[in-house]
């Protein structure tokens, strides 16, 4: 994620109408993603909403909006293409994976969705997977997993009840 702290100077480049300015300050804002606006309300002299409407206006995006997460931490899901069935642990509002794990990820999905990280069934493995990825796993039937116990209270009624433990990468 950007450095939060370069907030106030790129406000100040606001007003710069030049195109390379507004260029600059669109990728620049964009690249805070769903965070941009709590961060610009955290800083000490956050924008006003004239300032916020410019700034959505350079993203392309008013307000800022991103799909809502589909899948909860507890709910079984199965991946479309590769058949397998897991539990979600925890989800990001958008992919926080590096570029370089992105660019080896074989199929590459839309970076600005949900993606869950998700406990795979029968397995040790844990994925990150794009909610364009994800369906729900109509079945029942408990995951086996040996982390299971780390982040899941109990299994009732074909879902898992998430304990207050942090996912951590």
């Amino acid at each position: 994620m950007p450095d939060p702290t370069q907030l106030p100077h790129l406000l100040n480049l606001l007003d710069d109408d030049s195109e390379t300015v507004q260029k600059s300050l669109s990728e620049a804002f964009a690249a805070f993603g769903p965070d941009l606006e709590r961060e610009l309300a955290n800083l000490s002299d956050p924008p006003d909403e004239q300032a916020l409407r410019q700034i959505r206006n350079l993203v392309h995006q008013e307000p800022l909006v991103f799909p809502e997460p589909r899948f909860s931490p507890g709910q079984l899901v199965c991946h479309r293409r590769y058949g397998y069935r897991g539990v979600v642990v925890d989800f990001d509002l958008t992919c926080q994976a590096n570029e370089d794990w992105y660019q080896n990820n074989q199929t590459q999905p839309d970076r600005n969705q949900p993606w869950y990280h998700v406990l795979v069934h029968n397995s040790d493995t844990a994925t990150y997977t794009a909610q364009t990825s994800l369906q729900e796993d109509e079945s029942t039937e408990e995951i086996h997993h040996p982390y299971i116990s780390v982040f899941f209270s109990d299994f009732k009624d074909g879902r898992y009840i998430r304990n207050d433990r942090p996912w951590q990468t």
